[in-house]
């Protein structure tokens, strides 16, 4: 497992992400996070998210994750600018388009 991923937004601009270990709390501010699951020699992204404050929002749909995408790892990035983690958010979505991603969005469409 590493405890940092580097994900390619549509755009082609890399974002590091670091892993949430245990005992690291997250933090408070806004950012992006990422659910992912092992996947041969790397990882697979099954979820997206972004929130103004990490501590409460990155777990939102962490189980869910972890039963339905056998996901394992939470990674996060900082960015308190909401623009510039909206702009991220979705050219990593157009890139890796999660599964939980896409189910939430036909969801939505329904």
């Amino acid at each position: 497992m590493r405890n940092l991923i580097d994900v390619t937004g549509a755009s082609g601009s890399v974002y590091r992400f670091h892993r949430l270990r245990d005992g690291r709390p997250l933090s408070a501010m806004g950012g992006n996070y990422v659910y992912s699951r092992e996947s041969g020699d790397g990882y697979e992204v099954v979820y997206v998210g972004q929130g103004e404050n990490l501590l409460k929002d990155a777990h939102a749909r962490w189980d869910e994750a972890v039963k339905t995408q056998a996901a394992a790892h939470l990674y996060t990035r900082l960015n308190i600018s909401e623009r510039v983690r909206q702009h991220e958010h979705a050219d990593i979505l157009a890139a890796a388009q999660p599964a939980m991603n896409a189910r939430r969005r036909k969801a939505a469409a329904a």
